[in-house]
């Protein structure tokens, strides 16, 4: 795409042509983190916690990680009485402490079991109960989804940097196909001989 040069040594025009393979990478990745983002936000409206709609005063961040925990946290045989969405959010943010440094705290502990047991009708022991075994989910889900994250951004910077080095090879490929030289390395010369002396 880029016009050959009028004057410069082969290796200016080289640096010349990779410089405008990594311009082609970066907007190319630039646009599709933008359509990523954009299906991100998307997902999020459309997997929003069942509580209701997202916001501050009803859902937190986490909220969607541990969801099935927080139905377990609040399953009772009884009907709920009034809306359990500000209930569930603040059992979130409260479970969502448990893979903090510092853990659950026992305050916060103690009233996640009176709000269990408020809204499920349970008595405070066994309520007691099933916040330790919802709070060790939560506490695994939390840190597998942390782990996922870590892996995902690492993959993500490697396929980034791979793609760079490939548009800049590209890019001085297509540079010495527009000029009519040969490659100068030594996998490209073998590759450019004939079959029979490759060997």
């Amino acid at each position: 795409m880029r016009r050959r040069l009028s004057a410069g040594t082969p290796d200016e025009a080289e640096y010349g042509d990779g410089l405008h393979g990594i311009v082609a990478w970066a907007i190319a990745t630039l646009l599709a983190g933008l359509l990523v983002l954009g299906a991100a936000q998307a997902a999020s409206h459309l997997a929003a916690p069942a509580g209701g709609q997202s916001g501050a005063g009803t859902s937190v961040a986490g909220e969607n990680i541990i969801a099935f925990d927080l139905d377990r946290l609040f399953r009772s045989e009884r009907p709920p009485a009034g809306d359990i969405s500000y209930a569930r959010a603040e059992a979130a943010r409260i479970l969502l402490t448990t893979a903090s440094h510092q853990g659950m705290q026992d305050d916060d502990r103690a009233a996640l079991v009176r709000l269990v047991s408020a809204r499920t009708g349970l008595a405070p022991a066994e309520a007691d109960r099933r916040v330790n075994d919802v709070a060790t989910r939560a506490r695994d889900h939390i840190n597998r989804a942390r782990r996922s994250a870590v892996l995902i951004a690492f993959a993500a910077g490697v396929a980034a940097l791979l793609g760079a080095a490939v548009a800049w090879a590209a890019a001085c490929a297509g540079g010495r196909d527009r000029d009519g030289t040969t490659p100068r390395t030594v996998l490209s010369e073998w590759w450019h001989r004939p079959f029979s002396l490759r060997t």
